[in-house]
């Protein structure tokens, strides 16, 4: 399936990535989400990106989807491997395609952040980590489970949380270290701050 694009990571991060649109694919995401989201900003500015990301969201509707992506990632050997830079998972479905991919490729460690908690993760490998992604107007966030807090990054822009989010604030959002250094989160080590930028 030559339609799957997967990135190479980013400027912060040297980590495989398969990306989906964003917003379209988020249906759970809040108010405060959909209006600073950054995976928009560049495909505002790169067309190409919004083009890889639908092309990308056209191919997990396949009924060869899950084949196709374990053989990609498999011939990348590699150990972690990031789902969603952009995006989210849609339906249970296409979540139960990744419970699939993660199962047969158990020495990758996958990592995804996410609003979909409504969905049934009892069946979540244990190489998939996930964070539950929270913003101050997050609702129904489940006490169980890692999370992702997004704080405003010193623009007054995100109203202040009930409750100061507490974790690791990610440092590679201010250009410290690159994510494959510290790979916290691919550990699952606790759960994280990052700051809106």
């Amino acid at each position: 399936m030559d339609n799957i694009y997967i990135s190479n990571g980013n400027r912060r991060m040297s980590i495989p990535t398969f990306s989906i649109p964003s917003r379209v694919t988020c249906p759970n995401s809040t108010k405060l989400c959909r209006k600073y989201c950054y995976a928009k900003k560049a495909e505002r500015t790169w067309p190409n990106v919004l083009k890889s990301r639908y092309r990308n969201f056209f191919a997990t509707m396949q009924e060869n989807f899950t084949k196709e992506m374990i053989k990609k990632i498999k011939n990348l050997k590699i150990k972690y491997f990031r789902i969603h830079e952009s995006g989210d998972f849609y339906n249970q479905e296409y979540l139960d395609k990744w419970f699939k991919i993660c199962k047969s490729l158990k020495d990758i460690t996958f990592l995804a952040y996410t609003n979909r908690w409504d969905l049934d993760w009892s069946k979540k490998p244990n190489n998939l980590i996930i964070y539950w992604s929270v913003w101050p107007d997050s609702k129904n966030v489940p006490k169980d489970g890692l999370k992702a807090y997004v704080i405003d990054g010193g623009k007054q822009k995100l109203p202040k949380y009930k409750r100061k989010p507490k974790g690791k604030i990610c440092q590679k959002e201010s250009g410290v270290i690159r994510c494959e250094t510290c790979l916290w989160c691919f550990k699952g080590k606790g759960d994280v701050i990052f700051k809106l930028h």
